[in-house]
């Protein structure tokens, strides 16, 4: 039977082993550091006048969301640089499998990976502390509904950050962010348009609100609260659908371009 020139489980399997292995030091270096934060971070809230009964969900947030947006950022690091390009363009997979095998690995495999591992960290860290020092904090709880929520956020916004790092060739992260900022800014400033065009009634100038005629306006508008809670679940189905497999998408044909245009 003729090997799938496309898509081949096993060769996703060999570049997810590639890329851990590449990186195996690297994680080492993390790992240890994550864990002397976290004991440090354990410390101050065993010994705090107020003990947080949610340390290590926060720790679990903010190590998914920074690490794994900076870890995302650099997935693509070898194709944009002249030294590794032609290294990368070698290997023997198509490009949907190396798009596919490090989607992977930012995603579903470092939610794991963190979930498993803070999960590991906090039985260690409270098992010494209630060793040493007689107290420890609440364990991680990571099959919570609000960690699994956490995750899917995650997801959403590192679609972002995985377009960033194969269309920017430097400085993938902060380019990244700064694109999110200007986007967010140029869309507050539509809002404002769009406000002062359709309640321009209410308005004294072009942002400043005359607050005379602010609870006369509202009180005339036919909006009720059901439209209002339409409103706010379609905006919350737009978000969990849309922008994730959209930004993946532009992602992978983005990435063919590029490796066209690095092959040249």
């Amino acid at each position: 039977m003729k090997q799938n020139s496309y898509l081949s489980m096993n060769r996703i399997f060999l570049l997810v082993k590639r890329d851990i292995l590449s990186k195996k030091l690297a994680l080492l270096v993390v790992t240890g550091a994550i864990f002397a934060g976290v004991y440090l971070s354990s410390l101050i809230n065993i010994y705090s006048s107020a003990p947080s009964a949610t340390l290590y969900f926060s720790l679990f947030t903010n190590i998914l969301f920074i690490s794994g947006f900076i870890i995302t950022s650099i997935q693509f690091k070898e194709l944009h640089k002249k030294e590794t390009a032609q290294n990368y363009l070698l290997i023997p997979a198509s490009t949907f499998e190396k798009f596919l095998s490090r989607l992977m690995l930012s995603t579903i495999g470092f939610a794991v990976l963190v979930l498993v591992g803070l999960t590991l960290i906090s039985f260690t860290v409270e098992g010494l502390n209630s060793l040493i020092f007689g107290r420890h904090s609440i364990l991680f709880s990571p099959f919570s509904k609000e960690v699994f929520l956490v995750i899917a956020h995650y997801f959403v916004a590192q679609s972002i950050f995985f377009l960033g790092a194969i269309y920017f060739r430097k400085y993938n992260f902060i380019k990244t962010i700064n694109s999110i900022f200007i986007f967010l800014f140029a869309l507050a400033i539509l809002g404002v348009v769009f406000a002062r065009i359709v309640y321009h009634d209410i308005f004294n100038g072009f942002i400043s609100v005359d607050s005379r005629n602010v609870p006369l306006y509202l009180h005339s508008l036919p909006i009720g609260s059901d439209k209002i809670s339409v409103f706010v679940q379609a905006v919350k189905t737009i978000y969990w659908i849309i922008p994730a497999p959209l930004f993946w998408t532009i992602s992978y044909f983005r990435l063919k371009e590029t490796e066209v245009k690095n092959a040249l």
